[in-house]
This record gives structure tokens, sequence and C-alpha cells, in this order.
């Protein structure tokens, strides 16, 4: 039985002077874990695991024609997914809880700031149809509600254009259940986690237009409360120059942590008061997760040479001396999955 997990990302890597890209895979529960190498096509950026077979994953690229299906008894991509010469995908995608439905969002060439929600068969991965998103430029989704519900992240466009927000879409229906704006003319919407409970968290980059060493925002919603965009203090807020790229929820300890890749550090806050618990300082980190025994919180991030992943205790913040050198996970997300066969 797997404590810790396995941790999925994607990466690029120099090797004799040529760029490859990868899907890192790491077994977290032997002794000296290492990464191991899918090769890829493309840079992947978003997984979606499939709930019959979970060592069959579908992976994305994000603003690109590549997205494929992994096989992990092979480690090997065994099919592609195609999308149309009018579109892209945008990075992230969803297995229906049943595993029949595949859905990715995408954006379309000729309007590059809207978005579609692309169902496929979950097998074959004909393309069935598209649902609405209620938003603009769709990147993150998660499938919630024992499959009833899709959250979407939509990006929305620059100043005075289309509102960011995160839309609540019943799958069923194709209704909008409910819709959480990020009103500042500052940010997107980004990336999402959510509790089991149904508390959300999201980050953002500076809205489209705006330059690239504007300020990021963390925004959180608990349970039953208004969505906050967290403002102080300022020796935390200063910090998320650029994109506030991953998150992940702690929920045992009612904990949001995010990381800011041009600020160097992983920001923690206390999802219930909002209040800034930690600045853990890193260079360049990117995706962020925890271990599947709750124990550590894994941070993929660049050291001089290469790229690592870094274990520190959820208790003690502090690192375990886990490190994962190199991990071939530059990407922008890192999961923790069981691999269970």
């Amino acid at each position: 039985m797997s404590k810790k997990g396995w941790v999925l990302g994607g990466g690029a890597y120099i090797e004799a002077g040529e760029t490859q890209y990868a899907l890192s895979l790491i077994n977290l529960d032997v002794e000296a874990p290492q990464a191991e190498r899918v090769p890829l096509a493309f840079l992947g950026h978003g997984l979606a695991f499939d709930p019959r077979d979970p060592l069959r994953i579908a992976v994305f690229e994000k603003k690109g024609p590549g997205a494929c299906i992994v096989d992990l008894r092979q480690k090997k991509v065994v099919q592609p997914i195609a999308t149309k010469k009018t579109r892209q995908f945008y990075g992230h995608g969803a297995f229906s809880a049943d595993g029949s439905l595949l859905y990715a969002t995408e954006v379309l060439l000729d309007h590059e700031k809207e978005g579609v929600l692309v169902v496929r068969d979950g097998q074959t991965l004909r393309e069935i149809g598209t649902l609405p998103t209620h938003g603009t430029a769709p990147h993150d989704c998660v499938i919630i509600d024992e499959g009833r519900t899709m959250v979407v992240a939509n990006g929305g466009g620059a100043p005075g254009e289309a509102e960011p927000c995160v839309t609540y879409v019943d799958l069923k229906s194709e209704a909008l259940l409910d819709r959480v704006p990020i009103v500042s003319p500052r940010f997107n919407t980004g990336h999402v986690a959510l509790s089991r409970r149904g508390d959300l968290a999201i980050v953002s980059a500076p809205r489209d237009g705006l330059p690239t060493q504007e300020l990021g925002a963390v925004t959180l919603r608990p349970v039953g409360k208004q969505a906050v965009t967290l403002s102080r203090p300022p020796q935390a807020i200063r910090r998320m120059v650029g994109e506030t790229l991953s998150v992940c929820i702690d929920e045992a300890r009612g904990l949001v942590l995010a990381t800011h890749p041009q600020g160097d550090c992983v920001s923690i806050w206390d999802l219930n008061s909002a209040a800034l618990v930690d600045l853990h300082q890193t260079y360049n980190p990117r995706g962020i997760a925890l271990s599947l025994d709750q124990a550590w919180y894994l941070i993929s991030h660049t050291t001089e040479t290469s790229v690592c992943v870094t274990a520190l205790s959820t208790e003690s913040r502090q690192p375990v001396g886990v490190v994962i050198e190199p991990s071939f996970t530059s990407g922008s997300h890192l999961f923790v999955h069981p691999l269970a066969a």
C-alpha cells in the first residue's frame, strides 16, 4: 500500500544540446527516490487521472496542440489526443467520475481570449461536443460533487473586457450554479484548489495587457463566507510579483499554500482568517502538493544546476532531508497519486 505516493509533473530539460520534454515520475515510498522519465513531444502542464485505471493518465499542453494518454505500466505515450486546427489545448482537463468522458479546456485560435470546454469519449478520445463555462478563457477545471459539477477557472480578458471568475457548472443541465468573480482590474483567474468540504482557493497572474512585473494574487473563499483577495500584510503581498502559479489546500491544518516563482517564496495562509502564517523562502518555486499521508509538502523549484523536488514537514514546515535532484519537474504543477495497479 502506497504511503506517501508518487509525485508526477511535466518538465523540459537540455540533453545533447536539444530541448527534451518528459513526464517525471517519482516514487516517494522508496529509500532514495529518483525521477523516472516518460518522453513527451511537448511540455506537460496539467494531468487528469482515469478513475477506472490509475495507471492511465491524460497529459495536456498549455496553449499548444499537445495532449496524449500515458500508460504508466509501459511508461510511454499510447494515444495522442487531437483537437481541431482552429483550437489549442489550454493546459487542463478532467475525467468524469465514471471515466466515460474526458473534458479539456481549449482556446480558439481565431478568438484567443475565448475558450471552450471540449468533451471527448474517455476511451476512444472521439470528440463529442462542448460545454459552456459561463466565462471567458477557461483554464483550470476540477470535477466535484461526485461528478455532478465542474469548477472552471475563467481567466477573463484585459482590464475593461470580460471579468475573470470561477464558475460552477452542472454537467447534466449545463446550468450555471455559482459564480465567484475576481473584481480587481489587476488580476486574472489562473488555478484553483478545492477542499472536500468545498473551500475554494484561487491564484492569479496580472491581467492580460498588464506588465509581467505587476502583482499576482491569492483569493480565498471558505465555505459559507465571501471570497476575499488577500491584500495584507505588505511583506507578503509585494512578493507576489508576476504569476502566482500553483496552489494547494492542507485541510488537516486549515492552510492554503501558493507558489510565487518571481518572488522566490511560498506563501502560507490560514484558510478561515486569511492571516499570513509563513513565507517559505525557495528560489523559483513552481509546483506544490501534499503527500498522500499528509506528512510532507512537496515543492518543485530551481537550484544552481537543475530542478528538484524538496519535501517539507507539514508540522514544522522545515525540510525533512528528502531532495530529489534532478527531478525534471520544471513545469507548472506537481500531482501526487497512489498509482496502484
